[in-house]
Parts: structure tokens; sequence; C-alpha cells
């Protein structure tokens, strides 16, 4: 989960950022709430949706980046899973595969 800071300050998580996660969103545009990864669609529908409409190939390039990512991360030999922290790359991985992985994730890649 991650969140932004509007141009009047409020901010989408339910407290203030902290100076590590304002530090991050000063870098990234936004900043981390939960590092898990539990093999939501929204940010990849997202890309697909802004591709379609824009033509523009960096949302490809995102795809393509999260698919290197996925068969880096959370590929095991029975499928693939989620992860406990993003942000750690020896993180413990979420011994479950969501059916919308295969429902929503791989169709919008």
């Amino acid at each position: 989960m991650f969140g932004y800071i509007s141009a009047d300050g409020n901010f989408t998580g339910s407290e203030s950022p902290s100076e590590d996660q304002l530090a991050f969103y000063n870098k990234n545009g936004y900043y981390i709430i939960a590092s898990d990864y539990a093999q939501r669609p929204e940010v990849l529908e997202s890309n697909f949706y802004a591709w379609r409409v824009t033509g523009n190939t960096t949302y490809l390039q995102r795809a393509q980046s999260a698919v290197a990512s996925f068969n880096k991360y959370l590929y095991t030999p029975l499928g693939f899973v989620g992860l406990d922290d993003v942000n750690n790359p020896a993180s413990t991985k979420i011994n479950v595969t969501e059916s919308f992985w295969f429902a929503e994730v791989l169709k919008y890649l």
C-alpha cells in the first residue's frame, strides 16, 4: 500500500508520514504505508488502462519490470506467491496464490 500527499498538504495514509516516508516520497512521488505484496492487481490495472488511453510505452515498460520482478521474487516451483516485505529482497514469502492472480494480475500483464 502506498500514499500520496496532495497539493493542500493532506495525505492518504491514516497518520502523518514518518521522516523516512517523507524522504522516500520526495524521491519517488509516493510513500509506502504497508510493504507487503499480496498479489493485488490494481497498480497493474492502472498501468494497463493508462497505456491503452495514452499509447505511452512507459506503461508497457513498467509491466515488463513487474514480470521480471515477479519471476525473480515471487516464483516458487509450484507457482507464484506474495511477499511480506517488498523492500527486503530476502523477504519471507506469503504461502498462498490468490485466485485474482490468475483472473486479474496476469490478464492486465
